[in-house]
């Protein structure tokens, strides 16, 4: 039996990883994905991926996603024949043991709904949930589209020079840690893994949004206006301008992910065409109160 922390993956590793998730989740009746990106994590050198080897193969797959400073997503696999056995407990401690060297502070363990299994493994661990969030498709245009207020509003592509001005909105909007937030949108926009923009009225900026890209596929992210333009449809007209942008890109699939306690923006994406895909339970575990449970 082997186990490899990894800082970043290859071909084969990934390939290796897919396989695995591919049967859990026909298994399981999910949907959702080993999130392998790592370019947003907070720690750069931080081991993120814990790979467990038995009988010759990849059983047990962990990953660790951390933007901020404090707090860390783990998401698993681990192969249905093998479970029970204890290969997803040692991944866990490793990941911890790791997380603890950059003084994370908070675990968010990300489980569907749907998988028992996973469910069981939270409960063991006596991690309370914290919120849902849920991933949405958009359907097409439901014909509530007013685009004759579109000119109110104009997108502009942002770079470094922007950084203090999209942190300092997103701070504003979100209520989020600065320095979490700075960390998260200097790296998207050195690696050009996201496509950040900002919103601008009448020459201030009053909102911001990210769009990632992988083949046809688009996700939307951190979308979001200033406190005091709240509440006048600018949140909608800048959805559908990016909405109208990718139309002209031909991008065929498009996705938006909000969580449960943002209901506001959750009824105006259902409005705007989006329906609800998948949506993953977040359980908050704080590391000091890790009691080895399982």
């Amino acid at each position: 039996m082997i186990i490899k922390a990894l800082s970043k993956t290859g071909k084969k590793v990934t390939k290796q990883i897919k396989e695995v998730e591919i049967i859990c989740k026909i298994h399981d009746k999910t949907s959702g994905n080993i999130y392998l990106d790592k370019s947003l994590n907070f720690h750069k050198t931080m081991k993120s991926l814990f790979l467990f080897y038995a009988d010759n193969k990849l059983i047990s797959i962990l990953s660790i996603f951390m933007p901020t400073e404090k707090e860390a997503e783990i998401s698993a696999y681990t192969l249905p024949d093998y479970r029970q056995k204890g290969y997803f407990k040692k991944l866990l401690n490793d990941a911890i043991e790791e997380l603890k060297k950059y003084k994370c502070v908070r675990l968010l363990l990300v489980c569907e709904p749907q998988s028992k299994d996973g469910k069981s493994v939270i409960k063991k661990l006596r991690a309370r949930l914290d919120f849902t969030e849920y991933c949405l498709r958009f359907k097409g245009y439901t014909g509530s589209l007013d685009k004759k207020h579109f000119s109110q509003i104009r997108l502009h592509e942002a770079d470094l020079s922007d950084l203090e001005a999209i942190a300092g909105l997103s701070r504003q909007i979100f209520n989020c840690n600065y320095k979490d937030s700075k960390s998260v949108i200097s790296k998207s926009l050195k690696d050009g893994s996201r496509t950040q923009y900002i919103a601008i009225l009448d020459g201030n900026f009053i909102g911001i949004v990210a769009v990632s890209f992988d083949n046809d596929e688009a996700s939307i992210f951190g979308l979001g206006i200033s406190p005091q333009h709240q509440g006048k449809g600018y949140g909608k007209e800048l959805l559908n301008l990016i909405l109208e942008d990718l139309k002209k890109k031909d991008i065929k699939n498009v996705f938006i992910e909000v969580d449960s306690t943002n209901k506001n923006a959750f009824n105006l994406y259902l409005k705007c065409g989006f329906e609800v895909e998948t949506s993953y339970d977040y359980h908050r575990k704080y590391i000091s109160n890790y009691n080895w449970l399982l």
